[in-house]
C-alpha cells in the first residue's frame, strides 16, 4: 500500500516534469511561429493565400502539445472522473449532435440567414457555420450530461 502511494506520487512528478518540458517546447515554437514569416511552400493556389511557415509550425506544435497534455491529463484522472467524462461524451455529445444537426437542417430548409452581413455568404461559410453549430451543440450537451452525472451521484 505504501509503495503504491510512493509510485503514484513519483508518476505524478514525472507527468509534471514532462508537461513542464512540453510547455517550454511550446514557448520555443511560439517564438519560431512569430519570427518565421516566409510563405508555406507547396500551398495550392485554390486555397487562397498561403500562411507563413511559422504559423504552420506553431499550429502543428500546438496540436502535438494538446494531444500529449490530454494523454497525461487522462492518465491522472481517477476511475470515477473517467466514467463521468465517457458517459457525458456518449450521451451528451450524441444528443447534442442530434439537436445541433436538426437545427442546421431546419435552418437550411427554412432558408434562414444566420451569417452576419460582414461575412461572405458562400457555401464554404455556411458549411463552416454548420460544423461550428453542431460542435457547439455537442459541447453544450456534454457539459449538461457531465453535470448531471455528478449531481446524480452526490
Amino acid at each position: 500500500m505504501n509503495t503504491e502511494i510512493i509510485t503514484v506520487g513519483a508518476a505524478a512528478a514525472r507527468n509534471k516534469k514532462t508537461m513542464d518540458d512540453l510547455t517550454v517546447g511550446l514557448c520555443a515554437l511560439t517564438v519560431v511561429g512569430v519570427s518565421a514569416t516566409a510563405a508555406t511552400p507547396f500551398w495550392p493556389e485554390a486555397w487562397g493565400r498561403a500562411p507563413s511557415i511559422g504559423v504552420v509550425v506553431l499550429a502543428a506544435g500546438l496540436a502535438v502539445f494538446l494531444a500529449l497534455h490530454t494523454l497525461y491529463w487522462w492518465r491522472a484522472l481517477d476511475e470515477a472522473a473517467r466514467e463521468a467524462h465517457k458517459w457525458a461524451w456518449w450521451w451528451g455529445g450524441n444528443l447534442g449532435l442530434v439537436a445541433g444537426g436538426a437545427a442546421v437542417v431546419i435552418a437550411a430548409l427554412a432558408d434562414v440567414n444566420l451569417l452576419p452581413a460582414a461575412l461572405p455568404h458562400t457555401d464554404a461559410a455556411l458549411i463552416a457555420l454548420g460544423v461550428a453549430a453542431v460542435f457547439a451543440a455537442q459541447a453544450v450537451g456534454y457539459g449538461i450530461a457531465w453535470c448531471g452525472w455528478w449531481i446524480a451521484r452526490r
